[in-house]
């Protein structure tokens, strides 16, 4: 188990959409250890798939 903050997520995000899904598993591996890649290319697609709510991003709701 691990916990993922915002800059890593960062990361990883950009990685995976500049690059690609297994880059994004390199700039995973460089935080955390994970020895499975299917794990790891689940943990990344998981991460991509998250949204910052514009709360934690300062922004109005409105």
């Amino acid at each position: 188990m691990f916990v993922v903050d915002e800059a890593m997520a960062a990361a990883v995000r950009r990685a995976f959409d500049e690059r690609g899904e297994w880059p994004a598993v390199a700039e995973l591996r460089r935080h955390v250890c994970i020895d499975d890649n299917t794990e790891a290319l689940r943990v990344v697609r998981t991460i991509d798939s998250w949204h910052r709510s514009p709360e934690a991003s300062g922004r109005p709701l409105a």
